[in-house]
């Protein structure tokens, strides 16, 4: 909302946001009789005459992009290809900036304007599928996800070879999001097919291929293979340091997956102090708000809820929890996952106070997500059940 704030100069200023563009802040100076130059009415010429005001307007990437797309959607209508291309664009920026339902809205209206226009296997339809796709995933609606993700991979395929790089991506996105549902064996088929083919057709020291040995290992700590997934986690991220260096995406996420699986382990304070450093290296490379970062934050605080460390375990939580919340509104799944964690740490410390309150609102989201009958819905009331009790 607009307001007014003091100026350094001892100027007034007036600030405040401009939705969906960006925000403004304008600064006026004052005349000799207290009157803001900037509102004055003056007939007189010259120098004395004319209104003293500085503005400054900071514009987000989106709100650049919407007054590109004004201007381009009045001048060649709503449906030219140069606006679809821009929107595209916006809903990338959308998603960066955290406006997820915005993203999905604009990313619909993209998939159906490229599928209308150039055909539903063309690769600008089905790159506006895939980034739909992944913001589907990220939202924590993996159905919604998968039906996308296999109809990329199935024209992909169709259209390009089922060894072309591109198909070879889509099948591999098409094993994560079949792991998130749940489906193992279906996800270790897929992933072993999208490494095989990778290996061959890219080698075995590409970004990619070493991208699906992490999946796999996904896999096996999914299957409760922990052995076997902590020591591929391990080459994974030995290989990912060597070849893409310790800065990279690929070797923060296989530290922080490599982390967590020591810690199923047993390996707990190892665990912590290497997930600690994760937190830190990605608050780095991704950013201290950005859903990996939050991640790593949350696993970090079960660690040392563990530990014992339950001041430190709360604040990690906490974060995770807040951060998630903002993003994604608070029935999404990690939202409930951290919050659930969050209470644990509280009722083991016997802050139960605290506990029931966190206990209360997972169930309230649980409640909305999945539904009254749902099995996480009844395991959340039964944790609160316990809470409650143990306050007496």
């Amino acid at each position: 909302m607009p307001g007014p704030s003091p100026a350094s100069d001892g100027a007034a200023a007036d600030e405040g946001e401009l939705e969906g563009l960006g925000s403004y802040r304008i600064t006026h100076h004052e005349g000799e009789d207290g009157i803001p130059v900037m509102n004055r009415i003056t007939h007189h010429e010259g120098e004395d005459g004319i209104p003293v005001m500085k503005m400054k307007l900071s514009l987000t990437p989106s709100g650049m992009t919407r007054l590109k797309l004004g201007h381009l959607a009045t001048e060649h209508g709503p449906h030219h290809p140069e606006v679809v291309r821009l929107s595209f664009e916006l809903a990338g920026q959308l998603r960066q900036e955290g406006e997820f339902d915005e993203a999905e809205e604009v990313l619909r209206w993209v998939v159906a304007e490229r599928g209308a226009d150039l055909g539903p296997a063309h690769p600008d339809t089905l790159a506006a599928q895939t980034a739909l796709a992944s913001l589907l995933r990220d939202r924590g609606r993996p159905q919604d996800a998968e039906r996308l993700r296999r109809t990329v991979f199935v024209q992909r395929e169709a259209a390009l070879g089922p060894d072309h790089p591109d198909t070879l991506t889509a099948l591999a996105d098409l094993a994560l999001v079949v792991l998130a549902l749940g489906r193992h064996e279906e996800a270790e088929r897929l992933a072993r097919t999208a490494l095989e083919r990778r290996r061959r057709v890219l080698g075995p020291e590409h970004e990619d291929t070493l991208g699906s040995r992490n999946t796999l290992a996904g896999v096996f700590r999914a299957r409760g293979a922990l052995e076997e997934a902590g020591e591929l986690y391990l080459s994974v991220l030995r290989d990912a340091e060597r070849l893409l260096g310790p800065q990279s995406e690929l070797t923060l996420t296989a530290r922080i997956n490599h982390a967590a699986v020591q810690h199923h382990l047993g390996h707990v304070a190892r665990a912590a102090r290497s997930m600690r450093d994760a937190v830190r290296q990605s608050v780095t490379i991704k950013g201290a708000g950005h859903p990996d970062t939050l991640s790593a934050q949350a696993s970090l605080g079960a660690m040392l809820q563990a530990l014992g460390e339950v001041e430190e375990a709360a604040a990690e939580l906490r974060a995770a929890v807040v951060g998630m919340e903002r993003l994604h509104g608070p029935d999404h799944p990690d939202v409930l996952e951290y919050r659930t964690s969050l209470a644990a740490t509280f009722f083991n410390a016997g802050r139960h106070a605290q506990a029931e309150e966190e206990c209360r609102l997972a169930v309230a989201g649980y409640e909305r997500l999945y539904g009254t009958a749902d099995p996480r819905t009844a395991q959340a009331r039964e944790n609160l059940r316990m809470v409650r009790a143990a306050r007496g």
